[in-house]
C-alpha cells in the first residue's frame, strides 16, 4: 500500500468521520447525560490508546509530559467536546458543525499571544470568517438558544487554544500523547458532570449505545489516528482541510438522517465561514513556501 494511498485514506477518514461525530453525539445524548457520555467516551478511548501504545513498546510519559498532556486535554477536548455536547441539546448538528468551523479563525488570533500575528492575507480570511459568524448569529435557532450558542463558541475557542498550545507544551509523542489528551478530557468532563448533578434517568437505548460505540471506535480511535498520521506527512493546510469539509458532511447527514432543515441564513453564512478558513489556510501555505525559499 503506497504512502499516497494511505494519506488519501487518512484524509477521507478525517473528512467523513469527524463530520459525522456531531450526529453521533446528538444520538448518544438522547439517553446518555451529555458530560457523562463525553467523559466515558474519552476514558475508554484514551486509556485504550495508551495501553495499546505501551503494548507496542512505547514508553509511559514522564510526570512532566503527563501533566502537560492532561492540561492540553482539558482545554482541547474538555472545553472543546464538552461545549459541543452541551450545545447540541439546543442547536442542530448542522449549525453546530458550522460554528465549530470557526476554530482555525480563533487559532490565528490565539497564536498572536506568542507573537505569531496573522499576515495581511490571513487578516482577509479572518474578516470574511467573522462576517460569516456574524451572519449566522441572526439565525432564528441561535437567537432562540443563546446558551447553546455560547457553549459552541466556547468549544471552538477551546479547540483552537488547545491546538495552539500543543507544540508549546512538553508532552508524550504521537498516539501516546493523544491518549493522555483524552484522559485529561475524561477527568475534567467527569468532574463537570458530577458538579452539575448529572445522572442516568433511563437505560440507554440501542440507538444511543450504537452511537456511543461509534464515537469511541471511529471518532476517537480511528479519527485521532488518521489525523496524527497526516500531521508529519502533508502540508498543514491539507491536514486541517477537514475544518471546512466537516461542516458540509455534518449538514448533509443532518438533512438526510435527522431531517434537519437548512435555513437561508446558513446558506449565506456557509461560504463566508468556510471561505474565510480556506483563505487563511492558503495564506499559511504561501507563507511557508516563501520561508522555505528564503532559507534554501
Amino acid at each position: 500500500m503506497s504512502d499516497r494511498f494511505k494519506i488519501g485514506l487518512a484524509l477521507l477518514a478525517t473528512y467523513t468521520i469527524w463530520g459525522s461525530t456531531y450526529l453521533g453525539m446528538k444520538f448518544a445524548r438522547e439517553s446518555f447525560p451529555p458530560l457523562t457520555m463525553a467523559s466515558m467516551r474519552f476514558a475508554i478511548a484514551g486509556l485504550g490508546m495508551m495501553l495499546f501504545m505501551r503494548w507496542r513498546g512505547g514508553e509511559w510519559p514522564s510526570l512532566r509530559q503527563l501533566l502537560g498532556g492532561l492540561g492540553i486535554g482539558v482545554i482541547l477536548l474538555g472545553l472543546g467536546n464538552g461545549g459541543v455536547v452541551l450545545g447540541l441539546g439546543y442547536i442542530s448538528t448542522s449549525l453546530t458543525a458550522l460554528i465549530l468551523a470557526s476554530s482555525p479563525i480563533w487559532a490565528a488570533i490565539f497564536a498572536g499571544f506568542w507573537g505569531l500575528w496573522p499576515t495581511r492575507r490571513e487578516v482577509v480570511g479572518l474578516v470574511v470568517g467573522f462576517a460569516g459568524a456574524g451572519v449566522l448569529s441572526f439565525d432564528g435557532n441561535i437567537q432562540a438558544a443563546p446558551f447553546g450558542f455560547m457553549m459552541l463558541i466556547m468549544a471552538a475557542m477551546g479547540w483552537a487554544f488547545g491546538t495552539v498550545l500543543i507544540p508549546r507544551v512538553n508532552q508524550a509523542e504521537s498516539f501516546m500523547g493523544s491518549g493522555v489528551h483524552m484522559l485529561g478530557a475524561s477527568i475534567s468532563l467527569g468532574i463537570a458532570a458530577t458538579l452539575s448533578g448529572e445522572h442516568f434517568t433511563q437505560v440507554p437505548t440501542t440507538t444511543s449505545l450504537i452511537a456511543f460505540a461509534y464515537l469511541v471506535i471511529f471518532g476517537s480511535f480511528i479519527g485521532f489516528t488518521a489525523y496524527a498520521y497526516l500531521i508529519p506527512r502533508v502540508r498543514p493546510s491539507l491536514a486541517i482541510s477537514s475544518a471546512y469539509v466537516n461542516p458540509m458532511v455534518a449538514i448533509l447527514l443532518g438533512f438526510l438522517i435527522a431531517g434537519e432543515t437548512i435555513s437561508s441564513t446558513m446558506l449565506l453564512a456557509i461560504p463566508l465561514i468556510i471561505g474565510g478558513v480556506l483563505l487563511m489556510s492558503m495564506a499559511k501555505a504561501k507563507a511557508k513556501v516563501k520561508e522555505i525559499e528564503t532559507t534554501a
